[in-house]
């Protein structure tokens, strides 16, 4: 390997502390066969892997490839991903990812492939992969991006270096997209207070305007959810869909959504006013916890975020989305 340290580009995504560690791997010259990057999406774990695998490949080619684009060994580089009509990633896309990784390297370079949605992986495809990581093969870095780690059987996570990926604070968020975009710097402040730790969602959002007005209007629709009662929650619920047509993934954002804020209900009730999510909704909130009293309006927000944990993980053991949400709408 050649030393190539200066040439290294890590993502300014807040994500220092993983891009420490892996720029450690890099110059021992020991890169581990197989990492696990674990955390919610829009922490950048995908763009740490690229740029993870093209600094190898700098470090690797010495300072030829350091200065180059490395276009030429992105044949090098294989990206399993679910398919779009399925819900899994199947046992026969396990066996192509591994058949694609043992060819041998067009430039004599590592072999990269990464995986998304690693938590997607049927039994019998972690099986699959778990024969290759086995017999560990010169010159070829596995890493799966999961959002829990513990969705991977332990035999796999077992053989891997695992890194935690964390939301990151919000100013580091409005750093990010000033130094990535031209925004206003009050737009940029609200993005990053609504991202929640998450770069990669404030850019998304940043770039396509029009879908952060639609999860704004979700917001304010939430908001109105959970301030009304019974019979409007369900009539709330019975316009997004019916059994057939609201799916696990609507079902899921509303989840996030809440817990968003029910956090901001809890932050209130602490006198924690300066770390909301959505300091617009203050004044609404207040109103509606005054009549509680302040221990009163933090169990019931610890209650409800403890519901919702519950209501995601019923979700991805494939409940029916519509009942979890009529009994969130009897909680709350």
């Amino acid at each position: 390997m050649g030393d190539a340290k200066t040439q290294f580009v890590w993502p300014a995504i807040g994500q220092d502390r993983a891009s420490a560690f892996l720029e450690k791997s890099l110059l021992s010259g020991k890169p581990a066969q197989t990492y696990i990057f674990s955390g919610p999406r829009d922490l950048g774990k995908a763009t740490l892997a690229l740029a993870f695998a093209r600094n190898l490949w700098r470090l690797d080619g010495g300072e030829a490839e350091a200065n180059s684009n490395l276009g030429g060994l992105d044949s090098d580089l294989y990206i399993l991903e679910r398919d779009p009509e399925k819900k899994q990633i199947s046992v026969e896309q396990a066996r192509e990812f591994n058949k694609r990784l043992g060819l041998s390297s067009f430039l004599n370079s590592y072999k990269i492939g990464i995986i998304k949605e690693a938590e997607l992986l049927s039994t019998e495809a972690q099986n699959a992969l778990l024969k290759t990581l086995e017999e560990p093969r010169e010159k070829v870095v596995i890493i799966l991006l999961v959002d829990d780690v513990s969705r991977l059987m332990p035999t796999i996570s077992s053989r891997s270096q695992i890194l935690f990926f964390y939301p990151v604070g919000p100013e580091s968020v409005y750093d990010f997209l000033l130094s990535t975009l031209e925004l206003k710097r009050s737009t940029a402040k609200e993005m990053a207070a609504a991202a929640l730790g998450r770069p990669l969602q404030a850019k998304w959002w940043a770039e396509n305007p029009a879908l952060y007005k639609e999860h704004q209007a979700t917001v304010e629709n939430l908001f109105t959810f959970i301030e009304s009662d019974l019979s409007k929650r369900l009539s709330l619920i019975s316009e997004a869909g019916t059994d057939s047509s609201l799916d696990a993934a609507t079902a899921l954002h509303w989840i996030d959504t809440f817990e968003s804020l029910w956090r901001d209900a809890l932050l209130i009730s602490l006198g924690q006013e300066d770390r909301l999510q959505y300091p617009a909704l203050q004044e609404k909130w207040k109103k509606m916890l005054i009549a509680e009293e302040e221990a009163g309006a933090m169990r019931r927000a610890v209650f409800n975020l403890k519901q919702l944990q519950q209501a995601r993980e019923y979700i991805r053991g494939n409940v029916n989305p519509k009942n979890i949400l009529e009994s969130l709408a009897l909680y709350f």
